[in-house]
């Protein structure tokens, strides 16, 4: 009997001292789900879809922290642009520098945040004849979740981008859902 709980004391003691994944100062998210054009956007691509790639740092003890992501989002052409084009897709690539703060909710399974952040996108289309390849300095702005449930490290997250081409105005709304790792 004595054993037994020398043992089970021992196993307790070297398991409590691993880091919980909450407190993980670089994380590494991966994520999709569906981009929703805006203003001029939406006259010319449909809700269309989105793939992310993030590397996120951040202390367990501070509520701000930074994310570097590479998106691809790809909207399809609308009915009046595929009479004029054929059929076809709108394609945005980005790479951003994005400030976080998480909202305090000490020893919940949720922990929401704001984003927000500058950042390079590059534009094209599938037909190369109608639009040339561009790339401009945009920003975008949102809110986010973490979730921590059935052993998955997850998250949720609503964006807003704003970027231009051509002299006008390019916005989009994507949101995504995704693992962390």
């Amino acid at each position: 009997m004595r054993k037994s709980i020398t043992a089970l004391s021992v196993f307790l003691a070297l398991s409590g001292s691993r880091s919980l994944p909450a407190q993980r100062l670089i994380t590494l998210g991966l994520g999709g789900g569906v981009s929703i054009p805006q203003g001029n956007l939406s006259s010319i691509g449909n809700t269309g879809w989105n793939a992310v790639g993030a590397l996120i740092l951040g202390t367990p003890m501070q509520p701000l922290g930074l994310r570097a992501d590479v998106a691809y989002n790809q909207f399809p052409f609308s009915a009046t642009t595929k009479s004029v084009l054929g059929t076809g897709n709108h394609r945005i690539g980005s790479l951003t520098a994005n400030a976080t703060y998480r909202l305090p909710t000490p020893g919940a399974p949720i922990s929401p945040s704001l984003i927000a952040g500058l950042g390079a996108y590059r534009m094209d289309c599938s037909v190369t004849t109608a639009c040339e390849a561009t790339t401009h300095f945009g920003w975008n702005v949102g809110l986010g979740m973490k979730l921590y449930a059935l052993g998955f490290r997850t998250f949720v997250e609503a964006r807003y981008h704003r970027t231009s081409a051509s002299g006008s105005s390019v916005n989009y709304f994507p949101v995504t859902f995704g693992l962390l790792f």
